[in-house]
């Protein structure tokens, strides 16, 4: 059998990795611990830890004296990963706003900011808006353009493994994704990843929310419209053309009918019984009746639901019923533990969940699938970015020049 030869170089990096993943997680580790963590001889450790403070990685810490007698021995060397080495940032480019966040590369926030946007925009402008975007949270933190490492992007269209959307004849999902990795690469020099939103809504709640420790899930991104991020043993579920979370095929699901998702579905149902309740007599029959119909929103109905308002308690009822089919589909496609609803609505759909739960046995074989409204809030999808960022950084760190040294 012939034997490839493997470079110094090779072992060198591969030491270098061992070494800095270590140290990416612990706040500080002497040289003696990391041998015994690695298994690595003392004198490569140093040379490795020697050559990621060089690189802008890792910072020597003052050095102490261990053992009974502090006065005696060695002063151990100790280390510590640098978390600003660097800045990411994640991004939301929604069809209404563009939110994105800057963090350092342990995750923890320097600043958040958002702008307006419109799902009108021409693509050119939707450029300008998230360029705008991550100046504006750079300028809010105090860091340098240069300093950023990686920038993850979601926006509300399929996205392939190169951060394209591929599928033709769709002039939204052209307008969502009109070449953000170009544009911002070409602008600022910037490593940036685009991925669907409910993907990266997926992501997040696979590092911080109901994911956690499970080992197949589905966020359901329910806003306007109904979008799946699907995780497999840690894994997103892509397809060829990262279409796998895309629901048009709702349309064909008897008794949902379309992709349009809960705050739509709640909203509009609302608006229709409203509307049908005026003509009928005009009295006062529903606490929504005072809400401008031009500001009434799924909050607003979830919560007159909670006060066992009649006409919400059944537009809730409705949705739900629908709401329960779609969550069938998934866990009879995938086989999820959880179905994780995430979104703006999440804080207040707890109402529609509960019923969604009560049903769902209907429709799929036990042991079934546990249903949960996310705990992340509305920055679901730019936490996601944000974990997408800090993991391409932290695998491709030794062909990455840190801020430091840029």
């Amino acid at each position: 059998m012939v034997r490839t030869p493997v470079s110094s170089r090779h072992l060198r990096d591969a030491s270098a990795r061992l070494v800095l993943d270590r140290l990416w997680d612990l706040d500080e580790v002497t040289g003696s611990a990391l041998i015994e963590a690695t298994g690595l001889s003392r004198a490569t450790v140093h040379d490795v830890c020697d050559e990621l403070i060089a690189r802008g990685w890792v910072a020597e810490l003052e050095s102490r004296r261990t053992g009974a007698d502090p006065g005696k021995g060695r002063p151990a060397r100790r280390y510590a990963f640098d978390p600003r080495a660097g800045v990411v940032v994640g991004v939301d480019a929604g069809q209404h706003r563009i939110s994105a966040t800057a963090t350092d590369l342990r995750g923890g926030t320097l600043a958040r900011t958002v702008l307006p946007a419109s799902p009108e925009d021409p693509g050119a402008a939707r450029l300008d808006r998230i360029e705008q975007a991550v100046l504006a949270v750079l300028d809010d933190a105090g860091a340098s353009p240069r300093s950023v490492l990686a920038v993850a992007v979601g926006v509300p269209a399929p996205v392939d493994r190169d951060g394209r959307t591929t599928f033709r004849d769709n002039p939204f999902w052209e307008r969502m994704n009109p070449g953000i990795v170009a544009h911002l690469h070409d602008r600022h020099g910037w490593t940036t990843l685009v991925d669907n939103d409910a993907n990266l809504a997926g992501v997040a709640e696979h590092w911080l929310g109901h994911g956690r420790g499970v080992r197949c899930h589905v966020t359901l991104l329910a806003g306007e419209r109904f979008g799946a991020g699907v995780v497999d043993d840690g894994r997103l579920l892509r397809g060829a053309h990262g279409g796998v979370g895309e629901m048009r095929y709702l349309d064909l699901v008897d008794g949902v009918g379309s992709a349009t998702g809960i705050a739509a579905l709640v909203r509009d149902d609302a608006l229709a019984q409203l509307a049908r309740l005026g003509r009928d007599d005009g009295h006062h029959g529903s606490s929504l009746q005072d809400v401008d119909p031009a500001a009434l929103d799924a909050a607003d109905v979830f919560a007159a639901a909670a006060a066992q308002d009649p006409l919400a308690l059944g537009v809730v009822e409705h949705v739900a019923a629908l709401v329960t089919r779609v969550v069938a589909t998934f866990a009879s496609i995938y086989d999820p533990e959880r179905v994780v609803v995430a979104g703006a609505v999440a804080a207040s759909c707890e109402p529609l969940l509960a019923l969604v739960r009560r049903d769902l046995d209907r429709y799929v074989d036990p042991p079934g699938v546990e249903v949960l409204a996310s705990a992340l809030g509305r920055d679901v999808v730019t936490l996601g970015a944000v974990r997408r960022a800090l993991d391409h950084v932290r695998e491709h760190a030794l062909t990455i020049v840190p801020a430091a040294l840029r």
